[in-house]
């Protein structure tokens, strides 16, 4: 298994990725088509596809922030799910060397305790603190989230860089930065 760099949506591949993308989660937790280009602008946004062998198997995107890697959407294709490329992107992101924080829905219904325990038997541990989400799109609302991270939980110090980080970088890329609506979740101490 190898992760190979997308560096932009002028890539061939990309139609396909975004419609993977699109698939793979719901409305509410994706970026609109504009916003995802200028994302993969940023140097610190990462789109990697999963290849085993010549064959593509899905994606990871995530962001290169202080001190860690924010892995923000992860994905494979309906054909390659349940043959463990999700433990082997994570080792291949923990092996960088950089701790890795990520988020997953609270674990209420089977998918989302299942998928809680996937990442657990992946080293994940999940943090304490009462975290939204802030929307992509500028009319969608806050959403509960929990957040992992690998190798160990964070302090409420790195807890906030990583609000702020979500603020002044993530959001850039949202339309949702144009309504200030959603600053109200990140009040900060």
């Amino acid at each position: 298994m190898r992760l190979e760099r997308m560096t932009g949506w002028q890539d061939p591949r990309f139609e396909a990725l975004w419609e993977l993308y699109e698939a793979s989660f719901p409305a509410y937790e994706n970026r609109t088509l504009p916003d995802q280009k200028r994302a993969m602008e940023d140097e610190r946004y990462h789109v990697d596809l999963i290849y085993e062998e010549d064959q593509w198997q899905g994606f990871v995107m995530y962001w290169q922030a202080p001190g860690y890697f924010y892995v923000e959407h992860f994905a494979v294709f309906p054909c390659g799910r349940g043959k463990g490329y999700g433990s082997k992107v994570l080792t291949a992101l923990k092996e960088k060397g950089q701790p890795v924080l990520l988020e997953i829905d609270p674990p209420k219904e089977e998918i989302s305790i299942r998928r809680k325990g996937f990442y657990e038997r992946n080293g994940f541990c999940a943090n304490p603190y009462d975290y939204q989400h802030i929307p992509y799109k500028k009319d969608d609302v806050p959403h509960p989230l929990v957040v992992m991270t690998w190798p160990e939980p964070i302090s409420e110090e790195v807890y906030q860089g990583f609000r702020r980080f979500m603020r002044d970088v993530v959001m850039e890329y949202s339309e949702a930065k144009e309504n200030n609506n959603w600053k109200n979740i990140l009040k900060f101490n």
